[in-house]
């Protein structure tokens, strides 16, 4: 059964603050999506910005041109992932080395048109996988069918992997999403802008179950 991780992804404090306090009432873990306005062209909430959530179990995702730069800050949060983005500009192995050493697990995310080929000298090194559904940088994309088939490579490879899909949850995916083989599943949009998020939670978990 896939576990549902709330993603959050805003541009404000009191935002995030709001987030937060909204997911103390489903679940005991989030991702903090941090976007740096050079990786993509949008820009977050940033890690010097917010506190460690306490009672919460927490990964960063780290959506930036140079993650080397943001790894301390992150480290600070004492989190029980950080991702750092394949496709960032440089510094991706040094930053997944200086996350380990830090005494964090971590994680590496990857865009559609990245293959599990290209991350495989990689996989030794980290305990999480993150496929994202679409592009990273913006949220409530739609999904591209062909990352559902990389959880299954991945396994192949390395069985002791977290495997997780960020995004493109909707009504019309969830079937697909929930014979695909991740081990949890992160929605922001779908999750938020429902009438009663808990309500939705709790229907994405039967879906994904």
């Amino acid at each position: 059964m896939a576990k549902v991780i709330p993603a959050v992804l805003e541009t404000t404090v009191a935002g995030f603050r709001s987030k937060v306090n909204l997911i103390r009432q489903l679940t005991d873990r989030f991702q903090l999506d941090i976007i740096d306005g050079e990786f993509a062209n949008n820009k977050t909430v940033q890690l010097n910005e917010v506190d460690p959530p306490s009672g919460l179990k927490l990964d960063v995702h780290l959506m930036v041109k140079r993650p080397l730069e943001y790894v301390s800050q992150a480290i600070r949060l004492r989190p029980y992932t950080i991702i750092v983005q394949f496709e960032a500009e440089s510094g991706v192995p040094e930053a997944i080395h200086k996350i380990t050493s830090g005494g964090i697990r971590a994680g590496i995310a990857i865009n559609p048109t990245t293959t599990v080929d290209e991350i495989e000298p990689l996989l030794d090194t980290v305990g999480l996988v993150l496929i994202m559904a679409y592009p990273a940088g913006f949220a409530g994309q739609q999904l591209q069918a062909a990352t559902l088939t990389k959880a299954k490579q991945l396994r192949a490879i390395n069985d002791n992997l977290e495997i997780g899909l960020d995004g493109g949850v909707t009504e019309g995916t969830l079937a697909k999403i929930a014979k695909s083989q991740f081990d949890f599943v992160c929605t922001n949009s779908y999750l938020f802008t429902a009438e009663s998020p808990l309500t939705r939670y709790h229907e994405l978990i039967d879906a994904l179950g």
